[in-house]
């Protein structure tokens, strides 16, 4: 057989085996609410990144998804990278009830259109897309899928408004013309299948819509506890809803045509599921023990901080065979014509995996240019691969491994090289030649020739080079230049890291692991809040001290250039030395026996989260018990021990961490708690009467404020009724877990999360913090002179992290319209550190600000600095799950009258320049401050870039530049 008619077998087979038999592909489907992307928790873009570099999804529907530039920010940061740049997305509609989207691998799917369907509420999306595929394509049986994406109105109470949504929804798709392949899903929000909104979806006649998970009154149901979504948390924080994964709010419909294949798209039975939950954390935080052996660690920490949600995924089959390759093997360097008489020995091919993921290469082969079937093989990222048409010789040549193939050498004077997978698909493709403009030295004259990039085109000849690495002379006297199996150009490395754990308690140390790529020669740690702070070994050791969140960046270079990642909020640190307060107890339940319904109740009254992992309860007897495991108080919030986590048969009351080893006496007792290092946090002492109440089948309920003494029988009582976290009927009476009526910790108020920048201090997405090292920067704060006099105590003996900017003044105003929203209106007023992230914290270095208020229209807030011009929320603060939250810096938008600057990288920040505070820039904050302060390397407002030192760069940046400009908050 001729050569020609070898090569030609491999493509023969192929094509037969398409046209006899059936060709199948796979695509993965995932669903998932990113909770008000990117306004909420910023930066989270890394968490979706690890999320879906495990799932590999390749269909994504997003919900609650907040601008374009969180749209751009998923595709650019989470899914194209490492390599990966197949992902596209539809096209964003802005809109005050459009936050949905859809991402697909446009390797295997195009998009046909877009539309969307208007409610009375918040609007559903359509997109068609068509799978891409070979054999398809010849017979014009294109396959088109219709996916809806819905968020439906929350809370209890809104059955009918999410039935209109849902009827909306099916008006339009009973109105269309056959369509194939329907998937609806999204956000639902509801509690059980016996909702209207439920039964509507699949009772729908015309159209039929099919669940392929377990129907049931889902919330707060053990019997269904894995496939539950919401919450990953049971604290508070990144405006997440609370209390554990306990609610199915989200989901997969499709229509009949799914279930059966007809349309040449089948179900993969029981592939459907919640995503990261093993059924095991039912009212638990998705990152509580147990672990979920199945995702690895890291991936649960990313669904943990990524969003309240976890996201819905199922497989489906495709009956076609995808048009193109997935795979990321390249051709990177050619030996086609060694300095060799006769027959050229050294000849090779070398590939490389420019891929994230492993490249197994069993049944690829070349069809043009060698005769070479690869075997049962993989490929790591990263990695080379040799292919040789003489094995020995090059290894005795060169020292590397090589595969051999089996026709002739290359040509001297060029040829197509043609790498083909097991499926017939073209994978790379490169057609050199030996005369300009490819390079000429590689024809015979010792080197070979070299692809130096492989984030470039290897078909473009510009981009190949002459081998610079020289290897041995030959017997001839030529030299040899080559570097088979590594690149000698070198590549620019990929900064990325992980830890050991990313939710710890001050004083537990992490491990950080570099992952980067490309290999990095010189590593440069940050660690806000670490001690060391910083570190430049590859994988640091690194003790966190202080309770807070905090950012974590890592540097990296090589000869060929640097790369930097920047993770924020990614270490969280707890506090298990707070103080707890014992505030109910549960001694004598009457519904069912002591041994099963015992529990109290503690009340964190700080203003930063407690974590009682370590912590002991005992009595004065023989009771005792070391708490072993995250037990989470949050701050302003409760938490309940008891002996019983089963809500089925200890009452009804969600039990936050089960105990052994203690009993509570009916009729007199103890309850004390020690912290790690045996310190005494609390401690009550009762008698069963007279002095404390002692009813059967009623807690006992402190009645005073956190001021009160816990141990004084006059403010405990009886519980006298029976409330809404009992939420099984019983007779039992209390409050578990919550400020009950007869109890007084919880003051009226609010928590509010901030985030703004400065412009002066703002240098790529971050803010210098470099003000906290001079000797006198305030440890109180620095607001009680002209023009505010304000008269809090707010202040510090330590600092809440190192990544303090700067003091910060928060005022709230109770208004109709930030226009309205003048100095009459102010409610409160409050003094805080701004973190170097965007982040306002208090000086407990939480970012959760408490305001004793209560507001009667809308809030806005008012951010002062120093030496920044004043701004103004343009909206009105929003809560959700319980913290109202505002981040300045997304858009212009943001602050009243567009009273912030561009900084140029997609975010904005406050104006720099008003060194004397009046609200306008002008020469009087030059003549009158900056003048008489330049040359000083001091804490003074005439510092406008806030770099410690005054100078020329705070007039010619940061004043000269915003003269005339004022801020726009009302008077």
């Amino acid at each position: 057989m001729s050569n020609i008619s070898r090569k030609l077998l491999p493509l023969l087979l192929i094509i037969i085996s398409i046209s006899t038999q059936a060709q199948y592909d796979t695509l993965r489907l995932m669903y998932y609410n990113v909770l008000d992307f990117p306004i909420s928790d910023p930066g989270r873009e890394a968490r979706f990144r690890t999320i879906n570099q495990f799932v590999k999804a390749d269909i994504l529907c997003i919900t609650e998804l907040k601008s374009a530039e969180g749209a751009n920010l998923i595709l650019n940061d989470a899914l194209n990278i490492y390599g990966i740049d197949y992902y596209q997305m539809a096209t964003y509609i802005t809109g005050d009830f459009s936050e949905n989207l859809i991402y697909f691998n446009s390797n295997k799917l195009g998009l046909v259109s877009q539309d969307v369907i208007y409610t009375s509420l918040r609007d559903i999306n359509e997109y068609v897309l068509y799978y891409k595929s070979v054999d398809l394509a010849v017979t014009q049986d294109t396959v088109y899928f219709y996916f809806y994406i819905a968020h439906l109105k929350a809370s209890q109470g809104f059955e009918q408004e999410r039935l209109d949504e849902v009827n909306d929804f099916l008006t339009h798709l009973n109105g269309l013309s056959n369509p194939e392949n329907v998937f609806f899903g999204g956000d639902f929000n509801l509690y059980g299948s016996s909702e209207p909104a439920y039964q509507a979806i699949i009772n729908n006649s015309q159209v039929n819509l099919n669940d392929p998970l377990t129907s049931g009154e889902w919330h707060n149901n053990p019997t269904y506890s894995d496939i539950h979504t919401q919450s990953t948390r049971t604290v508070d924080f990144g405006n997440g809803s609370t209390g554990g994964l306990d609610d199915r709010f989200d989901f997969i419909f499709f229509t009949d045509d799914v279930n059966s294949g007809s349309q040449k798209v089948k179900y993969i039975p029981n592939s459907c599921k919640a995503f990261g939950n093993d059924g095991n954390h039912l009212n638990l935080d998705l990152i509580d023990p147990p672990s979920n052996p199945e995702v690895p660690d890291s991936v649960i920490q990313a669904l943990y901080y990524g969003s309240d949600h976890l996201p819905v995924i199922c497989d489906l089959r495709v009956e076609a065979l995808s048009a193109v390759s997935n795979s990321k093997m390249m051709i990177t360097e050619i030996m086609y014509n060694p300095p060799e008489a006769g027959l050229d020995s050294m000849e090779f091919i070398e590939l490389y995996n420019g891929g994230a993921l492993p490249e197994n290469l069993e049944g690829f082969y070349f069809e043009q240019g060698i005769d070479f079937t690869f075997p049962a093989m993989s490929v790591n990222p990263g990695e080379f691969l040799v292919l040789a048409l003489n094995a020995d010789a090059v290894n005795n040549t060169f020292g590397v491994t090589a595969l051999q193939w089996t026709s002739e050498g290359l040509s001297n004077s060029g040829e197509l090289l043609l790498l083909k997978d097991n499926y017939g698909r073209t994978v790379d493709s490169v057609n050199y030649l030996d005369v300009a403009p490819w390079p000429t030295a590689p024809d015979g004259n010792g080197p070979s020739l070299m692809f130096c990039d492989p984030e470039l085109d290897n078909s473009d000849p510009a981009n190949w080079a002459a081998s610079a690495n020289f290897v041995t002379v030959n017997s001839n006297g030529d030299s040899i230049y080559a570097s088979p199996g590594f690149n000698e150009c070198g590549l620019t490395p990929v900064a990325d890291f992980t830890a050991s754990i990313t939710t710890i308690t001050a004083g537990e140390i992490v491990t950080f692991t570099d992952l980067s790529l490309n290999d990095p020669t010189q590593w440069n740690w940050t660690f806000n809040g670490g001690t060391p702070s910083t570190s430049s070994i590859q994988n640091p050791v690194i003790t966190y001290n202080t309770s807070g969140s905090y950012l974590v960046s890592l540097a990296v270079s090589n000869d060929f250039g640097s790369d930097t990642e920047i993770r924020i909020d990614y270490i969280v640190v707890i506090d298990n030395s707070g103080s707890l307060i014992i505030t109910e107890v549960m001694n004598n339940p009457a519904d069912i026996t002591d041994a099963n319904g015992e529990w109290f109740e503690v009340f964190n009254p700080g203003n930063a989260p407690v974590d009682m992992d370590g912590w002991t309860i005992k009595d004065d007897g023989t009771d005792i018990h070391i708490i072993s495991g995250s037990v989470i108080v949050p701050a302003k919030g409760f938490a309940v021990l008891g002996i019983n986590s089963n809500t089925g048969s200890n009452g009804g009351f969600t039990c936050d961490y089960q105990y052994t080893g203690i009993y509570l006496g009916n009729s007199g007792d103890e309850i004390e708690l020690l912290r790690p290092d045996n310190s005494q946090v609390d401690k009550i002492l009762w008698d069963g009467g007279p002095s404390w109440p002692d009813l059967n089948g009623a807690s006992m309920v402190f009645t005073g404020t956190t001021l009160d003494d816990n141990n004084d029988p006059v403010l405990w009582t009886a519980a006298s009724l029976r409330e809404e976290t009992y939420p099984i009927s019983g007779l039992d009476l209390g409050s578990p877990g919550t400020n009950g009526s007869e109890q007084n910790l919880v003051t009226p108020g609010i928590y509010i999360n901030l985030h703004v920048f400065l412009e002066g201090a703002y240098n790529l997405g971050s803010m210098n913090s470099v003000l906290i090292g001079l000797d006198d920067f305030p440890y109180v704060q620095p607001y009680n002179v002209s023009p505010w006099f304000y008269t809090g105590s707010e202040g510090v003996t330590a600092l809440p992290g190192v990544n303090i900017v700067d003091w910060i003044l928060v005022e709230i105003r109770d208004a109709f319209s930030a226009a309205t929203a003048t100095s009459l209106t102010i409610l409160a007023t409050q003094a805080a550190f701004l973190r170097s992230d965007g982040t306002i914290i208090n000086t407990e270095g939480s970012p959760d600000l408490f305001f004793d208020i209560s507001p009667t229209q809308q809030l806005f807030v008012v951010i002062h600095h120093r030496n920044h011009l004043s701004v103004i929320s343009a909206m009105p603060i929003v809560e959700s799950g319980g913290t109202y939250s505002y981040d300045f810096t997304t858009s212009d938008l943001q602050a009243y009258n567009y009273g912030q600057i561009d900084l140029g990288d997609g975010n904005y920040g406050m104006i720099s320049g008003d060194a004397n505070a009046d609200g306008t820039v002008d020469i009087m904050d030059k003549n009158d401050n900056w003048e008489l302060k330049v040359g000083n390397i001091i804490y003074n407002r005439a510092d406008l870039n806030l770099d410690a030192e005054i100078n020329n760069e705070d007039k010619n940046e940061c004043w000269y530049p915003n003269r005339g400009l004022g801020s726009q908050v009302p008077d």
